[in-house]
């Protein structure tokens, strides 16, 4: 399967070489590759989102000096099997996960981890939605006045 660039038209047609092109497409500067720091902040991004809300709950279950080690554990864990993919990438001469699952599993393994990668943000979702829900309806008892928690069904009622 080969990629073939769309054809610009309308008030982007002009002559431009193909490195523009890609970088007009793609809405990267350099020209569909992200920079390293690009890459390292992604990264950082997403694990302290995650982080922010999960690490505090699972300090406070494992407790400081284990949650610590624990920590260290899994960031070692997570580098090493990030060198990993990174290699069979780089062996395979694939360029994304997508296409290193697909010719190592095949079809069918890329239809699974293209079914994973929906499912996993669409139940995050789901989930920060129903602590939002629950965060919410609590702060909402408070503003009428009840102080004390004695919120009825009359106090909810919008």
């Amino acid at each position: 399967m080969s990629y073939q660039q769309p054809q610009l038209s309308g008030p982007l047609q002009r002559e431009t070489d193909s490195s523009d092109r890609e970088s007009l497409i793609s809405g990267h500067e350099h020209g569909g590759k992200s920079s390293q720091s690009a890459a390292v902040f992604n990264v950082v991004n997403s694990v302290i989102g995650s982080g922010i809300i999960g690490l505090p709950y699972s300090m406070k279950q494992a407790g400081f000096p284990l949650g610590i080690l624990l920590l260290f554990l899994v960031s070692y864990i997570t580098d090493f099997s990030l060198v990993l993919l990174i290699k069979g990438g780089a062996l395979s001469g694939t360029d994304s996960y997508q296409s290193l699952v697909n010719k190592t599993f095949g079809f069918p393994g890329y239809l699974l981890l293209s079914t994973l990668q929906f499912m996993y943000p669409f139940i995050a979702m789901i989930s920060y939605n129903i602590i939002t829900g629950d965060t919410l309806s609590k702060v909402f008892q408070r503003l009428p006045g009840d102080y004390q928690g004695n919120a009825t069904k009359e106090h909810l009622v919008f």
